[in-house]
């Protein structure tokens, strides 16, 4: 055997003993043992396999806070008003609507409703199902009106030329009445030169003249602090006059003189010391008493007096109410009207003849004055400050409904009706000085009484 040969056997031989060691034998597929551990976690996750969280996190949505009972609103307990008078309840908010009943004083009801501006609140009076409505100006709210809905109602209709006239309570006839012409004798003062006083005047209507009555004195209170309202009035029949005398400044006495001219004082108030005065003085239908307007202690009280006509002692009728003060006071067939400033303004008022049960009928916030009853005791004749600050002659119905204004040229105060109810006398400034006019009740028919007096005619009064 050559050397070439053995090499090639040995190599050989060696192959076969590696094989043999690594357990495989020619020609045959090696199957792997697999050994049981546990199966490992792949390393990188496949991207569409979420991953869960441990704690699964909360919905992110907006927090709410805990839940709370809702405040109330003003709706949830109704405001509730209580009359600070005898209030006219009346079909809509204003005095252009009419009157449906009447709200005695300090009576409640649940508000329910309100004009735009709440200056008229509707309520529950006499009950929900009718509820009507009420001026602001004369209750008291309990609670608030904010969210009380506003209530529109259809505005009276007005008459129109040709058209028929609403059934309504009139504050006069028609302007086209015509009046039987005007008589009797009128009231009226001025101021004398030649007595340095005060004086009542007669003035008779038709046919026109004058005479003088009575001396009134350099003051009497009613020209000291200027009421506009007239300082003396005639009995209901004409047989006896009351009239103030003012010898100063400072005190004044009620006078009651007959046809006769036999005077009489009744009562006198203000002092030598202390400023005083009498005011207004009205007499009873019956005329059996007179009311007037007491002033004392430097004009600081104050009250509405009765006194018998034939003298005794003076009586308070009605007591001012927190500061009040009065203007102007007259007593008709049914009622006392009088001028009072308590709600913040002179207001024109009405009380029973008994002196019960105050109502205001005004409530225009301006100045009203010198209020005087019609004979029949249906119409109130007054003078209001107006918007374009003018006085003017008003009249209203005994209930403050109806109201009307009669003049619209210069400025007017102090009115007084005619026996039979068809005319109204007044002073005004539209000739250029204060002198007295007559008009129909409807204001037309305008004549100048005083045309033929000396000085200026100043205010009339009682006209008999």
């Amino acid at each position: 055997m050559n050397l070439r040969l053995a090499f090639s056997l040995a190599a050989l031989f060696l192959l076969g003993i590696v094989l043999t060691a690594c357990g495989t034998t020619l020609g045959s597929t090696p199957t792997p043992t697999v050994k049981p551990t546990t199966a490992a976690s792949p390393t990188t996750m496949p991207p569409t396999v979420p991953v869960i969280p441990t704690t699964p996190p909360q919905p992110t949505v907006a927090p709410t806070a805990t839940p709370v009972p809702p405040t109330p609103t003003a709706t949830a307990v109704p405001p509730k008003v209580t009359s600070k008078q005898l209030v006219n309840v009346r079909q809509g908010p204003g005095t252009n609507f009419s009157v449906a009943g009447q709200m005695p004083a300090n009576t409640s009801a649940v508000a329910v409703g309100k004009n735009a501006d709440g200056t008229w609140l509707q309520v529950a009076y006499p009950d929900a199902s009718k509820p009507g409505w009420v001026s602001a100006t004369f209750v008291t709210v309990t609670g608030t009106i904010g969210q009380l809905p506003v209530v529109a109602v259809a505005v009276p209709p007005t008459a129109t030329p040709g058209a028929a006239t609403p059934t309504r309570a009139a504050a006069a006839a028609t302007a086209t009445q015509t009046f039987p012409a005007a008589r009797g004798t009128m009231g009226f003062i001025s101021y004398s030169n030649d007595q340095k006083s005060w004086s009542l005047n007669n003035l008779f209507v038709n046919p026109r003249d004058y005479s003088g009555a009575y001396l009134l004195g350099p003051n009497p209170v009613d020209l000291r602090i200027s009421t506009n309202a007239a300082p003396f009035a005639w009995s209901p029949d004409g047989s006896r006059v009351a009239f103030v005398y003012g010898p100063n400044g400072l005190t004044d006495v009620l006078r009651v003189t007959n046809t006769a001219g036999e005077p009489r004082d009744l009562v006198g108030h203000g002092s030598q010391t202390a400023a005083g005065g009498i005011s207004s003085p009205t007499w009873s239908p019956n005329g059996q008493t007179i009311a007037y307007i007491g002033i004392d202690n430097n004009y600081a009280a104050q009250a509405i007096f009765t006194i018998n006509a034939n003298g005794g002692t003076e009586s308070r009728f009605f007591a001012p109410r927190s500061g009040e003060t009065f203007r102007g006071l007259t007593w008709g067939k049914s009622w006392i009207a009088f001028v009072s400033n308590l709600t913040g303004q002179h207001e024109v008022w009405r009380l029973n003849s008994d002196g019960s049960g105050p109502m205001q009928l005004t409530s225009d916030k301006r100045e009203n004055g010198s209020p005087t009853w019609s004979p029949d005791g249906k119409l109130l004749a007054y003078y209001s400050k107006r918007a374009d600050n003018s006085y003017q002659i008003m009249v209203m119905n005994a209930d403050g409904s109806g109201q009307r204004q009669l003049t619209n040229t210069a400025n007017n105060w102090s009115p007084t009706w005619s026996p039979d109810g068809n005319w109204i006398a007044f002073s005004s400034t539209r000739n250029g000085r204060l002198d007295v006019y007559i008009m129909d009740k409807n204001g037309g028919n305008i004549q100048l009484a005083t045309d033929k007096f000396g000085t200026e005619g100043q205010l009339p009064g009682s006209w008999r």
